[in-house]
């Protein structure tokens, strides 16, 4: 497993502050203060960026290092065909090609295990690697996926 969210494409960086705390490789947004956020609507919304915190590499963290509220996070909107890491829901089981899609958590998620009641609104992405987290012992882990 890579050491970084970025796996291979080109991207957009910045920074923001840390509204709650943040996971490296977590879907996230910015809410209306510029605060970055954990991406909260299961299925997406129309128009919302594909951006994901990555790991604060100029300070000499890995993606195993956590944002707290108040830290500056980094991150990218990757293009469409790059690459990330990115969290994968406990629980799910990817295969090659699947499309993904928020879990309303900052995390990620097969579009099949769309809640009832919920409408499809975005696809992030396809699951680049097989993941199968449905085991008794798994937790939210990272996998490659491309971003469409």
């Amino acid at each position: 497993m890579a050491n970084r969210v970025q796996s291979k494409g080109p991207f957009q960086y910045f920074e923001a502050v840390a509204a709650v705390a943040i996971t490296p490789g977590m879907l996230v947004k910015l809410d209306t203060n510029g605060k970055v956020t954990k991406h909260t609507q299961e299925a997406g919304v129309a128009g919302d960026e594909n951006i994901f915190a990555t790991e604060d590499a100029l300070q000499g963290r890995s993606k195993a290092t956590d944002y707290a509220i108040g830290d500056i996070v980094s991150c990218i909107i990757p293009n469409v065909g790059s690459e990330v890491h990115a969290l994968i829901e406990d629980g799910q089981n990817l295969s090659i090609s699947e499309r993904v899609m928020s879990a309303g958590n900052g995390l990620i998620k097969s579009v099949d295990d769309i809640e009832s009641g919920e409408t499809l609104v975005k696809v992030i992405g396809v699951a680049v690697e097989a993941r199968d987290l449905t085991g008794s012992n798994t937790v939210n882990t990272f996998s490659r996926i491309r971003i469409v």
